[in-house]
């Protein structure tokens, strides 16, 4: 059964969340990454992507997150994730991208991490 990608957008302060239900993959991704990348051209420099309802990511979701923050940082901005899955953490543990993305166990301690520099967990 393919499952499709519920994104939303909303602002909280000066840092912009991006709410992703669903899976990441090679069949939604590049929304994904459109979306994102139009926040940040927009200004949204710093982005927590709140993955917490994320069932599933791939190679091309983690892609479309790179390329993010690779725009992102151009910018001298910021991405953080929100994720509480232990599937989902696993990926990025497994790729190595927990130590590029800071990873918090909810929304609410990433954006406080995004705007005010906290630790990572």
């Amino acid at each position: 059964m393919e499952m499709d990608l519920k994104i939303m957008v909303r602002k909280s302060g000066t840092t912009r969340v991006i709410e992703l239900t669903g899976e990441v993959d090679a069949y939604t991704s590049a929304r994904f990454r459109e979306i994102m990348l139009e926040l940040i051209d927009d200004g949204g420099i710093h982005l927590v992507i709140n993955m917490c309802n994320v069932e599933y990511i791939d190679s091309s979701g983690l892609g479309a997150l790179v390329g993010g923050l690779k725009r992102v940082s151009e910018r001298n901005g910021k991405i953080v994730i929100a994720c509480d899955g232990p599937q989902v953490r696993k990926v990025f543990e497994i790729t190595g991208l927990e130590k590029v993305f800071p990873i918090y166990n909810g929304e609410q301690e990433a954006i406080a991490a995004v705007c005010c520099g906290g630790s990572q967990e």
